[in-house]
């Protein structure tokens, strides 16, 4: 047992200077368990703490990959791989001197067998951040945003979810999660891929099922959509119509004239269409889009205050507008006309009412710079970093329950922590 004492000591050295704060937490717990039995102060070591240590040992051996790929120092990662071996033939060797239950020893195989499941289908993609909530803000979900107290000054790194893989339909997309779930629904996951054309939903009852794409459900729309701006709000899907006078279907017609921008409503339970609207004079098929194209002159955004739809009109000169919608009707309540161009903006979304826009889609240092405050009638600028790790973002979106932002970037399903602080008093 002294030997693994030794090793978990000069493995927690090395990863000292390279790996996240979470994780160094997690490893320092585990190191303190087997410390204390060494010591005598645990007269029973449980298999449970070995299974621990085995999963900290597994996630060691995926970062080492990242580490490489962003070109870490070649002595650490080196000495890791060695001190991850040196601990790997302790843990072995140990396996079979702790317990002789056939029961549990069949389950950490099962674990090991999933870890290794995951590690092939998503090792490519790995990444050094270690979290145990998926979601980063899930476990804050009792405590929503004080609207008119707080407001945001800081984003996290994003965290990767899943792939959609390499075809160039897939590389942009959107996916949700329902801020204001129906019963029942809470865990559910829901995410489209390509903006133009298409008339598929998808549908995973639980994050575990979503990352591993197992029992999907696909929901085939009324109408196809275009661009990647939809929403799910209060057990509804919300997308901007690629053409409803035909089904979606062009049957030979221009693209200049098949769009036709309506906002449907489409009840996810009912699986029909319970409302839809036309929105006066917005562009449509990339006349005042996002910087990244896509079809995205309509984006509809969800937050604390209800529905809004963002999109600019000729009329207007491509400057925004915000429009507040009846999640019910789709009917408008009111609109708001802002001082910003709508194709210099990245993209968008709402936090209590409050529009926050990006600078651009495809620069890895983007920020949140532009910001247009509905509940006052002003704009105002801010420089809060955010960072494009795919440098294609294609989708941008708040979920107030979960208190994170849902991005679709170059294939990758991300979500990004929010960090709020109380309103700066001004004099």
């Amino acid at each position: 047992m002294k030997y693994l004492s030794h090793w978990l000591a000069n493995l927690t050295q090395i990863v000292n200077e390279m790996l996240s704060e979470p994780f160094l937490q997690q490893l320092a717990a585990v190191k303190e368990k087997f410390d204390r039995f060494e010591s005598g102060q645990n007269a029973v070591f449980r298999l449970a703490d070995f299974r621990e240590l085995s999963e900290q040992l597994e996630v060691l051996t995926r970062v080492v990959p990242t580490l490489v790929h962003n070109e870490t120092n070649s002595h650490m990662i080196q000495l890791l791989k060695n001190e991850i071996g040196n601990l790997t033939a302790v843990m072995n060797d140990l396996q079979f001197t702790i317990t002789g239950n056939d029961t549990e020893n069949h389950k950490l195989a099962e674990l090991r067998s999933k870890l290794a499941s995951c590690e092939e289908q998503y090792s490519f993609h790995a990444t050094k951040d270690v979290i145990k909530d998926p979601f980063y803000g899930a476990s804050n979900a009792s405590t929503p945003v004080q609207c008119g107290e707080e407001e945001l000054y800081a984003i996290s790194e994003p965290w990767t979810h899943k792939w959609a893989g390499t075809a160039a339909a897939l590389q942009y997309g959107a996916w949700f999660k329902d801020p204001l779930p129906p019963a029942g629904t809470e865990e559910k996951i829901y995410y489209v891929t390509h903006y133009e054309n298409i008339r598929l939903l998808y549908e995973h009852a639980n994050y575990d099922d979503f990352v591993s794409n197992r029992r999907q459900v696909v929901h085939t729309l009324p109408y196809t959509y275009e661009g990647t701006g939809h929403a799910i709000y209060n057990g509804s899907f919300y997308f901007i119509s690629y053409n409803t006078a035909t089904g979606g279907r062009t049957y030979g017609r221009s693209r200049e004239n098949s769009g036709d921008g309506t906002i449907t409503r489409w009840d996810l339970k009912l699986r029909k269409t319970l409302a839809s609207i036309t929105l006066p004079g917005a562009g449509k098929h990339n006349t005042f889009h996002y910087t990244v194209g896509a079809f995205t002159d309509i984006d509809i955004e969800a937050d604390e205050k209800g529905l809004w739809a963002v999109y600019a009109t000729t009329a207007g000169q491509g400057l925004m507008d915000i429009s507040k919608l009846d999640p019910n009707t789709l009917a408008i309540i009111h609109t708001w006309n802002t001082n910003r161009l709508k194709r210099v903006v990245g993209n968008a979304f709402f936090i209590c009412g409050i529009m926050y826009t990006i600078d651009t889609h495809n620069t890895r240092s983007d920020r949140v710079y532009y910001t247009y405050d509905t509940n006052k009638g002003v704009d105002s600028f801010l420089a809060i970093p955010l960072h494009l790790k795919y440098m294609l973002l294609g989708q941008l979106s708040y979920n107030a329950r979960e208190r994170v932002l849902f991005g679709y970037d170059y294939g990758h399903m991300v979500t990004y922590q929010l960090y709020f602080k109380q309103f700066t008093s001004k004099k």
